[in-house]
């Protein structure tokens, strides 16, 4: 049966661990998302700050015991000359390869909405590899749509 829910302390590094194979599975995409040797721990560090705040949210999916999933959002602010001033992001979200299109995905982005609806959040935001296609139809299926172009140029 799976379950999403806030993450617990003591799970920080499966949820690291996770989010390492998300990240090898966007280098596919663009070397950029490569990561060093101590990026677990990093990210567990800084994850175990993040649980602190309320203005962001790590969530699990977890199916008979295992975590099979996770999704990091936050609330953000754009400069205050913008009408728009806060706005919620979605920075990771990830399944396991063999979980993929059984709706945990939806469930977990779910579970980011309700968070960012009990925080009045009207707009949320995120960013897809330009070429990572399937992605990019998973977040259009639940109404996002485009909004920038993020560019870079290596030198």
């Amino acid at each position: 049966m799976l379950k999403v829910r806030k993450v617990r302390e003591d799970e920080l590094l499966k949820v690291a661990g996770l989010w390492k194979e998300f990240m090898k599975y966007n280098t596919d995409f663009n070397a950029s998302f490569a990561v060093n040797k101590k990026a677990s721990e990093i990210f567990s560090r800084e994850m175990l700050e993040k649980l602190k705040e309320s203005d962001s949210r790590l969530s699990v999916a977890e199916s008979e015991g295992e975590l099979i999933g996770f999704c990091y959002s936050y609330i953000s602010q754009k400069p205050k000359y913008f009408k728009l001033h806060k706005f919620g992001f979605i920075g990771d979200l990830y399944v396991t390869p063999e979980y993929r299109r059984n709706g945990i995905g939806k469930a977990l982005v779910e579970d980011a909405i309700d968070f960012f609806k009990k925080n009045k959040i009207k707009q949320i935001e995120l960013l897809v590899a330009r070429r990572n296609e399937n992605t990019i139809k998973f977040w259009e299926s639940l109404g996002f749509s485009h909004l920038l172009t993020w560019m870079y140029k290596r030198s």
